[in-house]
């Protein structure tokens, strides 16, 4: 497995992160609490979430992040050349949202936490544990590896590869089958015996011999229930035909007292219409006299229409005589803006004409320069000033230089005497050095002179320089004047616009006035027209409403002789009902008689079923009784077959525990036979074939082949006992990857393996570990050593922002 980047969106401390991984040694460098090794948890979570990493739910998502915020780390790697992706979301409030995506060659193959973590097992050929256990050590993983106590290192061995479980949690899981099927044996034994002391074995003869008993009662009842239920039919029989007569005449009862509303209701409706039709003759009348004033209305409403057309053309032209006027005073606001912006423009050019009477004054200018030409002039005199400035600062350091230098030759002569050598022309200084007080007093006095005068000069040029100076905010000015003079012509053409357009607006209003005035609209005369129209619009509702009741007149003379007709027909049909009530007799009496003789069938009958159910239950209770003894002997017979199981099952516990404690011993002694010939290989690699050979005894101690003897670890030195424990952390990381048949290149990750080693054994480390890269093409190693970072082919930074957010930064 290779990882090629890492995505980091609010996971812990990191905001939005993305690190891309290079081959060869990788240093992952940064201060304590940075989160250097959250990069390593960030890789065990995008490959199986938030238990692979050790960290608390809690703490995932980043504190950053706002509470609609998600934590996402997306890891892209290769495995076997093929290129996959994981992308894995979490967020934790009231719910847990947890989400992950598999991906392989841009493909998606997996969604959901459960998918994924399968699809990741099948692609990386194990789980979290042993994936960790194969590529990830620690610090304490090397202290542990040359721990001087046995029982430490063969405890961190048998963790890492397994054999701690299979030895400690077997024999612990068949410790407490084994009791428990102890338990349970105690259990059904003690459960027998009372069942046993339970039982009496006459007490079945004797519910045999009441159930025949109570069955052949029951048959006695059943044959009286059959005749009771014969004498019911009757009965009822009785009463069905009793009720259908009663029906039949309060049917015929129902039907008279119909035709009487019926008739009373006809009579109110014949009222009812000789009334309409009184009616009907004076509404004629008013019709009549309606429609000459309806014949007048199509005249009125054509003088409306007219005088609506002539009222929307005037609106029409006052709302434009409106919008010209407003136009007009907009016109007259912007042209007021330009004048007083022309105003500030003549300000301004008598600002720009001081400016430049000072600038050029203070340039010394004589004749005609431009403004354009004006910041180069004084650039060019600035440039000249600071080059006599530094000129005049380098004859001062001469100055003082050969001054000191005058003074140490004045006392090394001074020191030498009249009888000493010179030390400038090796000559014997004799009559000679009387007079080289003079000569040095003459030199010393011509430097004075020069420095003084130098001085001067600095002191003339500094002044200058500050005039110079002061010159850059006037220049800044002169050039903001002038840029703002160059929008006067655009100006004043806008203002001539501005003008022109106004007199056009004011034109057209006085056009719009006119043609107003022309139109001889009389909102008076619209008013009254409109008045008018909308009476006569009330007078044809009304005509058209008399109209419609004029036209039924007909129809409520049919309606009136129909329920004359009606009238008679119902008055036959009451003759009629009379007749057949008379032919119908009924006696109500019978009922009661009829009841009474069912309600004693019934009675009987609930007596009789009262008698069943009392057997029933007496038969269902011995039944019961009989079938609870049966599943007792039965009970008895499975116990025995249980407690004979148990016992069987606890001797073969006991052997199992046996048999694991043997293959435990067996396993390990296998693993270390294969461990050993992995770190003899690596170590001679290592140490260049100084050591070819290590041992692991039964203990795990360590034992290193050297010349023609074994030697414990802590014999060599300790840059050598890093290599043997580097060594023997690879050959682990080697064996648990062919044990899970991973035998293709992959990464090892080392976290603050540097912390406790001088700059010699970190050496030696980081040595040990490219003879390496053959076969892991990425390691990365994890440190808070400053001082390691040009070491490594690629080196990455972890640094905390002001805003204690963390960020990555690679260097080259």
């Amino acid at each position: 497995m290779i990882i090629d980047r890492l995505v980091l969106k609010n996971f812990k401390r990191f905001r939005h992160e993305e690190i891309r991984f290079q081959d060869g040694i990788t240093g992952i460098l940064g201060n304590n609490g940075t989160g250097k090794s959250s990069i390593v948890q960030a890789i065990f979570f995008a490959l199986y979430g938030v238990q692979a990493t050790g960290i608390a739910a809690d703490y995932i998502v980043s504190g950053f992040a706002s509470p609609k915020e998600r934590c996402e780390v997306r890891l892209d790697f290769s495995v076997g050349g093929e290129k996959y992706a994981v992308v894995r979301t979490f967020r934790k409030g009231k719910t847990v949202q947890h989400d992950a995506e598999f991906y392989r060659a841009g493909k998606m193959m997996a969604k959901g936490v459960g998918p994924v973590e399968a699809e990741v097992r099948r692609t990386l050929g194990m789980g979290p544990v042993d994936f960790k256990n194969t590529i990830y050590a620690g610090q304490k993983d090397l202290l542990t590896l040359l721990e001087t106590t046995p029982g430490k290192r063969k405890e961190w061995f048998l963790k890492a590869l397994g054999i701690d479980y299979l030895s400690a949690e077997s024999q612990k899981i068949l410790k407490e089958r084994a009791d428990k099927a102890e338990s349970d044996r105690r259990l059904l034994e003690g459960e027998l015996v009372g069942m046993r002391e339970r039982q009496n074995p006459d007490e079945l003869a004797r519910l045999e011999t009441t159930v025949a008993d109570t069955k052949k009662e029951i048959a006695a009842l059943e044959t009286g229930k059959a005749a009771h239920a014969g004498k019911k039919a009757k009965a009822e029989a009785a009463i069905k035909d009793f009720t259908a007569r009663k029906v039949e005449h309060a049917r015929h009862l129902e039907k008279k007292d119909a035709l009487l509303r019926e008739q009373a209701n006809l009579a109110k409706q014949k009222g009812d219409l000789e009334k309409r039709l009184a009616a009907l003759s004076a509404q004629e009348q008013e019709f009549r006299t309606l429609e000459r004033q309806v014949a007048l209305y199509p005249e009125k409403k054509q003088q409306l229409e007219q005088a609506r057309e002539q009222k929307a053309q005037a609106d029409r032209f006052a709302a434009e005589q409106q919008f010209a006027a407003r136009e007009r005073t907009d016109l007259a606001a912007r042209m007021e803006k330009l004048r007083q912006q022309l105003a500030r423009f003549d300000k301004d050019a008598e600002s720009a004409a001081g400016l430049r009477a000072e600038i050029r004054a203070a340039l010394r200018i004589v004749g005609t320069v431009p403004d354009a030409g004006l910041d180069t002039l004084a650039a060019a005199k600035s440039a000249e000033v600071s080059r006599s400035l530094g000129t005049c600062a380098a004859r001062q350091e001469r100055l003082l230089a050969d001054r000191e230098k005058l003074l140490r030759d004045k006392a090394t002569i001074e020191a030498a005497g009249a009888d000493g050598t010179c030390p400038l022309c090796r000559q014997k200084l004799g009559t000679h050095y009387g007079g080289i007080e003079k000569e040095f007093a003459a030199q010393l006095a011509a430097i004075h002179d020069e420095a003084v005068s130098v001085l001067a000069a600095t002191e003339k040029m500094e002044k200058e320089k500050a005039d110079l100076d002061g010159i850059a905010p006037k220049l800044a000015g002169l050039r903001a004047l002038a840029d703002a003079q160059k929008q006067r012509e655009t100006a004043e053409r806008e203002l001539a616009d501005l003008a022109k357009a106004s007199q056009e607006k004011e034109a057209a209003g006085r056009e719009l006035a006119g043609r107003i005035a022309a139109l001889g609209f009389d909102p008076a005369a619209y008013a009254a027209a409109e008045k008018a129209v909308a009476d006569l619009e009330q007078v044809q509702a009304r005509y058209n409403e008399l109209a419609r009741q004029l036209a039924q007149a007909g129809e409520v003379q049919a309606q009136l002789a129909a329920t004359r007709t009606r009238i008679a027909e119902n008055a036959a049909a009451q003759k009629e009902a009379d007749a057949t009530l008379a032919t119908h007799p009924f006696d109500p009496q019978q009922g009661p008689v009829l009841d009474a003789e069912l309600a004693q069938v019934i009675a009987a009958q609930r007596e009789t079923d009262a008698g069943l159910a009392r057997a029933a239950e007496h038969l269902k209770h011995a039944e019961e009784k009989i079938a609870e003894i049966k599943r007792d002997q039965a009970k008895v017979t499975g116990l025995e077959a249980r407690i004979a199981a148990g016992t069987e099952e606890i001797e073969l516990l006991k052997l199992t525990r046996s048999v694991i404690a043997d293959y435990v011993i067996y396993l390990m002694q296998v693993v270390r036979s294969r461990i050993e010939g992995e770190v003899s290989r690596i170590v001679s690699e290592i140490t260049g074939g100084r050591y070819e050979q290590v041992l692991l005894d039964e203990d795990f101690n360590l034992l290193i082949r050297d010349v023609d003897d074994d030697y414990a670890i802590d014999r060599f030195s300790g840059g050598e006992q890093d290599d043997i424990a580097v060594a023997l952390r690879i050959a682990l990381s080697r064996y648990l990857a062919e044990l899970h048949n991973v035998h293709e290149s992959t990464l090892l990750i080392f976290d603050e393996i540097f912390g406790s080693q001088d700059e010699e054994r970190r050496n030696n480390l980081l040595t040990a570990l490219r003879t390496q890269e053959s076969r892991f093409p990425q390691i990365l190693l994890i440190s808070h050593i400053p001082e390691m970072q040009g070491e490594f082919a690629t080196t990455l930074i972890v640094e905390m922002g002001t805003d204690l957010s963390s960020r990555v930064k690679a260097v080259e």
